[in-house]
């Protein structure tokens, strides 16, 4: 079985194999007060594939603390969400690289 044989499972629903995962900058951070429960709204900075939202559970993050972070993000077609780990300690816990690198960089 090789890698491409392997779907990536996102938020406990078996995402698509053609979904691609790029690194993202959070540029800026607003309350999201139409979602069901507390969040941030995101606007996130993809380098060459411009900027778009997403929202994160506001649980676990203060909105300073986001600002300027790099984060994993999910894409398939136009829609974007950050990717994190759900621990039962600390709640939803960011996916990001531990160095810096380009805005818009591939997930190998």
């Amino acid at each position: 079985m090789g890698l491409q044989d392997v779907e990536l499972v996102v938020g406990r629903v078996t995402a698509p194999r053609d979904l691609e995962l790029i690194v993202g900058r959070v540029i800026d951070i607003h309350d999201h007060p139409g979602a069901r429960a507390p969040s941030h709204l995101l606007m996130l900075d993809l380098g060459g594939r411009g900027q778009r939202e997403a929202s994160v559970p506001a649980s676990g993050y203060e909105r300073d603390e986001l600002a300027g972070r790099q984060v994993i993000c999910a894409l398939e077609h136009e829609e974007v969400r950050v990717l994190g780990a759900h621990s039962h300690a600390q709640g939803f816990v960011l996916l990001r690289p531990d160095r810096d690198v380009e805005d818009g960089s591939a997930v190998a």
